[in-house]
């Protein structure tokens, strides 16, 4: 054997790589040479998907209806083997719950993970052992999945599981899912060691989200607080004016009212949010997020990404016809101007009414945007059939101008309003990096034109796909296709 394979870093690297193809390999490695067993058997080992491997090393092992079963056995009870592997795993999912007869496995047993860096526990596996098994001393990242259903067990089970965390000092990552109706107030305040906390619940009372709000290393969080009062939560704030509210935070993810979201960024310090992501709840008019768009403007975002959703009876045979007043328009974010944003993502089940000039006017506020979409892909199937897009191929014309850092654009617009030869002018030569665009349209496309716009403009393009389009699949199929040749031909 050549001494290289021999130097770790080598053989790591190597490792690595087979890994990406299964452990098959790397059981074959183990089994070549005893300098390559152990580093081997780590790889192996470092990642499982499950218990059961680990856990089919204990006598009397067996798995019944999903569960594991670790009953009574005739055989001399040994844990060397369980030891030797349990020392190796850095990650692993429960998925199975785990029944086991204390007469012949002594519970201290699980406690053997002692490398453990990641853990998720599914619904059905939430148990003594699996959470033993879990809380291990080096542990960095933890995912709870109580799920649901509304029940006093399940919310007393995710009040008793994070009181535990307490004594896990490493604890950087922390994601919780399910029903909770108890005040977590408590057993968050012992884990301030967190970088990352991602809290879907159920219920979040105002005291456990000013909990979470004094964490000094919490650069992330993600949040569903559509339960919390705007009211109460404006108290809890002005309570503890001498407090620091999320002094480290820099990504913000939240399901809430836009005006409680707004009362929440008024309070963060000025220069560290740099991502906010609002999942708007109440079916509330563009109009209504005036107050968070303008709470947004003494923040240095980069990122912004607003879900809206309106109330479609899907029982209705015909489509409503909206007001003016329900879709966004170029007014409604004029707040948002001076936001070095790179990210606008407007995730609305409406498309906005935005005009060509509005489009280059957007071009003009954020020209370093490297993602950019503008209402759902199916946003325009919610509208009737007599709206029209303001937008044109003329948007397109003043995106690759304005935005020389565009990759990946979602637009609604109007494909068959200017042919290619009536606005050769309009259409930029040189290279440009958008390499994925989705388009909108009720119009039926010219394919010919259109496709040799498309390749003129973005000579990167990879991926054209049609969002909404009616009935004019097959004419998109052919734009697709006839980009993709052109590009081919180009390179």
């Amino acid at each position: 054997m050549h001494s290289a394979l021999l130097i770790d870093e080598i053989l790591q690297f190597i490792f690595e790589v087979i890994l990406n193809d299964g452990k098959s390999s790397l059981c074959c490695a183990a089994r070549c040479c005893q300098a390559w067993k152990d580093p081997a058997l780590d790889y192996i080992w470092r990642q499982l998907p499950s218990a059961v491997p680990l856990l089919s090393l204990l006598p009397g092992f067996s798995m019944q209806n999903d569960n594991i079963r670790l009953g009574p056995t005739t055989q001399d009870v040994t844990f060397t083997a369980f030891h030797s592997y349990a020392i190796r795993v850095k990650h692993i999912v429960h998925c199975h719950r785990v029944l086991v007869d204390l007469t012949s496995i002594p519970m201290h047993l699980f406690h053997q993970l002692s490398n453990l860096e990641s853990a998720r526990i599914e619904i059905r596996a939430i148990g003594e052992v699996t959470l033993r098994m879990s809380l291990a001393p080096r542990l960095r990242a933890l995912a709870l999945q109580v799920g649901y259903t509304k029940s006093n067990s399940t919310s007393t089970t995710v009040h008793g599981m994070m009181s535990l965390l307490k004594g896990c000092s490493s604890l950087e990552q922390l994601y919780v899912r399910g029903h909770s109706s108890e005040c977590l107030h408590m057993p968050l305040s012992s884990i301030t060691t967190l970088h990352s906390l991602s809290l879907h619940l159920s219920s979040l009372t105002e005291q456990s989200f000013m909990t979470v709000s004094a964490f000094p290393l919490l650069v992330d969080f993600d949040v569903h607080a559509n339960c919390l009062s705007y009211e109460y939560l404006s108290t809890a704030i002005a309570r503890s004016c001498d407090a620091s509210f999320f002094p480290a935070l820099e990504n913000l993810k939240i399901r809430a009212r836009p005006a409680l979201v707004a009362l929440i960024l008024r309070q963060l310090p000025r220069n560290n949010l740099c991502s906010l992501h609002v999942d708007a709840t109440g079916p509330g008019p563009p109009s209504a997020f005036e107050g968070l768009f303008k709470a947004m403007t003494t923040l240095p975002l980069h990122q912004f990404t607003l879900e809206h959703a309106i109330s479609i009876d899907e029982s209705e045979d015909t489509v409503p016809a909206y007001t003016p007043d329900k879709y966004f328009t170029l007014d409604h974010f004029q707040p948002l101007s001076k936001l070095p944003l790179r990210c606008f993502i407007l995730d609305s089940s409406l498309p906005p009414d935005l005009s060509d000039p509005a489009i280059e006017e957007m071009t003009k506020w954020w020209p370093f945007l490297e993602r950019l979409e503008l209402g759902a892909q199916t946003a325009l199937e919610n509208v009737e059939t007599t709206w029209k897009p303001r937008s044109s191929l003329a948007s397109l014309c003043s995106l690759a101008r304005g935005c020389k850092h565009l990759r990946s654009l979602v637009i609604t617009l109007d494909a068959n309003s200017l042919p290619l030869s009536e606005h050769h002018g309009l259409v930029p030569l040189g290279s440009h990096p958008l390499a994925s665009l989705t388009i909108s349209s009720p119009s039926r496309p010219d394919v010919p034109s259109l496709s040799a716009m498309l390749s003129r403009l973005f000579p990167s393009l990879v991926d054209v796909t049609p969002g909404f389009v009616g009935e004019h699949e097959d004419a998109w199929a052919a734009v697709q296709t006839t980009v993709s040749n052109l590009g081919r031909r180009s390179s």
